[in-house]
């Protein structure tokens, strides 16, 4: 088992909430870490461009003072972006990648599509084959860029396996911003659309500001029945963002606009609200790109390129 920081593991715990004894490949879960995709042919339903909110370039104040490792500081945002309005399901996910890693939990409730739960269960290292290959099913540009061989690639599959240790050649990967694929949202890109983008203001959680509102616009600690939910169940934010609070933490591309760094925000199922707030930001540490946990997702955003 990797080693984390001594605070990294607390806030994990504290985060999430983990009571889970069963493991990931029971109840027809698992983690298949083949990239392999799924059935590429027809993915034109998959993340249509409908699901998808322009954010309009603009300038924000991040962060806020109860986070050490965030105090607000001034961000600018230079160009316009597309972001999904929903986390990516287990279903678009098993579409592209042809395999769900997400814990299936049988106790689902009656009303609920499981394939519209959001994927989890899924390493920052996943999120990127995920964006690539999608990218190169719909004829866009893949953003993400790992050299191999001298040579710099775009296809997952010539990257071979997901790795499920740290791998230097992996984490050295790029992101070119001005491919039309899709990729993760930065952090201060994520932060910015969850406060409400060009009219983003001084807002505790996406789409509230009170703890007492916050059952209708997130899954969390207080309401989850401790499990995920079907996206797009509560209200969304200014932007008509769902989930951006709750429901599963999200992978970010971190600082740096050129090499990754992971990072994950939102708060998930398991999470006490103060973890939910879209200025509180964990940091895995960069030897747990490869790592998957429960509870933690993504979604994904196109830049605006003309």
């Amino acid at each position: 088992m990797k080693k984390l920081k001594l605070l990294v593991v607390t806030i994990l715990a504290l985060s999430f909430l983990v009571t889970f004894n069963a493991c990931k490949n029971a109840s027809g879960g698992g983690n298949d870490n083949s990239t392999s995709g799924g059935n590429t042919s027809n993915l034109d339903n998959i993340l249509p461009t409908a699901d998808f909110k322009e954010v309009k370039a603009g300038t924000f104040t991040m962060g806020d003072d109860d986070q050490s490792d965030n105090k607000p500081h001034t961000v600018k945002i230079t160009r316009n972006f597309w972001i999904c309005d929903h986390e990516v399901t287990q279903a678009e996910y098993e579409a592209v990648i042809g395999s769900i890693p997400s814990y299936i939990k049988t106790d689902a409730a009656n009303d609920e599509v499981q394939e519209k739960r959001p994927v989890d269960y899924v390493s920052w290292y996943d999120a990127l084959v995920f964006c690539n290959k999608l990218s190169i099913a719909k004829d866009y540009k893949p953003c993400y860029e790992i050299k191999i061989d001298d040579k710099i690639e775009t296809d997952p599959d010539v990257w071979g396996e997901v790795p499920t240790q740290s791998n230097s050649t992996w984490d050295s990967v790029t992101c070119n911003f001005d491919a039309n694929g899709y990729r993760l949202p930065t952090e201060a890109e994520w932060e910015y659309a969850a406060r409400g983008g060009h009219n983003a203001t001084d807002i505790k959680y996406a789409g509230c500001n009170e703890e007492k509102e916050l059952k209708n616009y997130a899954w969390y600690t207080k309401n989850s029945d401790n499990k995920t939910h079907e996206v797009k169940k509560k209200a969304p934010n200014k932007l008509g963002l769902y989930d951006m609070s709750g429901n599963v933490c999200e992978w970010c591309w971190g600082i740096d606009e050129v090499i990754g760094y992971p990072y994950f925000r939102g708060g998930n199922y398991g999470c006490y609200a103060s973890y939910c707030a879209v200025s509180f930001r964990m940091d895995p540490g960069p030897c747990c790109r490869n790592n998957d946990y429960d509870g933690i997702g993504f979604r994904v955003v196109r830049s605006y390129v003309q």
